[in-house]
């Protein structure tokens, strides 16, 4: 049985009209499911948390509902890996970007259903931020200031519009201030820096492919630090970052690990998947190779 976690909200709305189809080709190809629509922040979590062993819990939304749903098949196995359960994914939201590490584009719900339909699994990474999990990105300082204002962003504005607001918004917020980042116990940068991101997969944002080459089942992070860009730098990176282009300008380092530590002279916004992690001065994050089973 799957058990189908359909968040009503994601997409700031547009995923409503995707859950007639998703129900439809469920049913054309036989996959057994009971339907849970969410409520409110936190309720995709306590249903995958209430789930049996051996079920798959398939999150019907954007990365903010994967997100919620890997945090309830860890409380329901108790640990830092879920391997009797998996996660099975319809990407419906606004960014959708641990989908596209797993091959699947935005709102593709055919696409979608014959992974589940196919039955299989497969291990991926998971990503632990100060304790909590994380599916495909971290990051503090410039995108996670974006995500927060993202939040804020008027109703009306969908998808990549939204997102535009939140950058140009935080453009005039948001400079670089002084951080020390520590890979694998090793220190591999001290300055300032306009954020630090950790990427499980290579997308953030729905459209900026931090790191291209990063993969969800290699065992380790793709850490890319910008540094001490002014609005000028930053304006002519933004778009290299959407081709995924950046990683030869000179201000920007990318490095590969397991075991993260970023300290910021002063607190700075953190984001897990688009989920506020907080305003902290330290984040650290640690890789659990193989810590997810995914359907398909």
């Amino acid at each position: 049985m799957h058990h189908v976690v359909f968040n009503p909200v994601a997409g700031r709305g547009k995923a409503r009209a995707s859950l007639d189809d998703l129900v439809r080709r469920l049913d054309q190809a036989g996959v057994g499911h009971s339907l849970h629509v969410t409520t409110g922040p936190g309720h995709a979590t306590e249903l995958a948390a209430s789930s049996p062993p051996g079920a798959t819990v398939v999150a019907v939304g954007g990365d903010g509902t994967v997100h919620e749903v890997v945090a309830g098949l860890l409380r329901a196995e108790g640990g830092r890996r879920v391997t009797s359960r998996a996660l099975g994914v319809v990407p419906v939201g606004s960014g959708d970007d641990f989908a596209f590490a797993l091959g699947l584009s935005r709102g593709d719900v055919t696409g979608a259903v014959a992974r589940l339909a196919a039955g299989t699994r497969r291990r991926v990474d998971l990503a632990f931020v100060n304790g909590a999990p994380c599916a495909n990105a971290f990051g503090t300082g410039f995108d996670a200031e974006v995500a927060h204002r993202l939040t804020l962003a008027p109703r009306f504005l969908k998808g990549a519009a939204a997102y535009l607001f939140a950058v140009l918004i935080s453009l005039h917020r948001v400079r670089p201030v002084g951080v020390e980042v520590t890979l694998d116990g090793e220190r591999v940068y001290a300055g300032r820096s306009l954020l630090v991101a950790a990427q499980n997969g290579p997308r953030t944002g729905g459209s900026y492919l931090y790191s291209p080459e990063a993969q969800v089942d290699d065992g380790l992070l793709d850490v890319v630090i910008a540094g001490d860009l002014d609005l000028a730098g930053t304006l002519a990176v933004l778009p290299r970052v959407m081709k995924g282009t950046h990683l030869t300008h000179p201000q920007v380092y990318l490095h590969r690990g397991r075991s993260l530590s970023v300290a910021w002279s002063a607190p700075r916004y953190g984001h897990a998947d688009g989920e506020s992690a907080g305003r902290e001065r330290r984040f650290d994050v640690e890789l659990e190779p193989g810590g997810l089973t995914v359907a398909g």
